[in-house]
């Protein structure tokens, strides 16, 4: 990462925000702060940034529907919303449909909301320097460029992807155990999203899940009902990133 991550926080309690503000401040973080979702979303449309801590009980325009607007211009900015014990199950669920990535549910640990935005964002905001071209997971190497998955060690030769499908799982691999939309998928690639190529990336869901049973057991493409997928993968597994230097 080349420069300090840059954080949108909405929250209406402006002694909480002021003290979330300041902790992440010294820890590395630009933040800009806002009381409601109207500035909010201003904010939003004027700057750019690298991950969206929004509060669901806001002002002007509340947590759900600010999410709902900002996904409308942006499928990848990281976005957690701040919630009150009080949430039930469904409204995680209109969370999760508005594009929400995770919840944090308060009183929370600044070190774990510390932690959770060092993990996402390890994904989501690759160094520039580098490119990108495959993931090491557990024993085997996922190769985007060669089209192939390998036995590290021995480079022996368990899998083969299509172009197609190495995008796919460099996508999924980048964003382990987050719920993506299945439209962003079909945007990023495909860039389009319609019946046809919904249709058609389901036949690729099939056969990477496929391959990923047959090498690596523990780790599943899982279908979250009316949400997206997400590639759950056990902590001893998380992908290590493979790049080159760009020059």
């Amino acid at each position: 990462m080349n420069r300090n991550p840059k954080v949108l926080l909405v929250e209406d309690d402006k002694l909480l925000g002021d003290t979330i503000k300041a902790f992440l401040e010294k820890s590395g973080f630009t933040v800009e702060h806002t009381l409601d979702g109207s500035e909010a979303w201003q904010l939003y449309n004027r700057n750019r940034y690298d991950i969206c801590l929004v509060d669901i009980v806001i002002p002007k325009m509340n947590g759900y529907e600010l999410v709902r607007e900002i996904r409308t211009k942006n499928m990848v900015t990281p976005i957690f919303f701040l919630s009150s014990e009080k949430v039930q199950d469904e409204d995680r669920i209109t969370g999760f449909h508005a594009g929400g990535d995770g919840y944090l549910i308060k009183p929370f640990s600044f070190e774990e909301l510390l932690k959770r935005m060092q993990v996402i964002l390890k994904w989501t905001r690759p160094n520039k320097t580098e490119l990108l071209i495959g993931h090491q997971v557990g024993e085997y190497t996922f190769h985007y460029r060669k089209l192939k998955i390998y036995e590290t060690k021995t480079k022996i030769v368990s899998g083969k992807l299509s172009p197609i499908e190495a995008r796919m799982l460099r996508h999924f691999m980048s964003r382990p155990n987050v719920i993506i939309q299945k439209e962003e998928v079909l945007l990023r690639v495909w860039n389009k999203d319609d019946f046809f190529a919904s249709r058609s990336m389901d036949v690729f869901i099939g056969r990477i899940r496929k391959q990923l049973r047959q090498i690596l057991p523990s780790v599943e493409l899982e279908t979250v009902y009316n949400v997206g997928l997400r590639l759950n993968v056990p902590p001893e597994l998380m992908p290590i990133k493979l790049t080159i230097p760009l020059t």
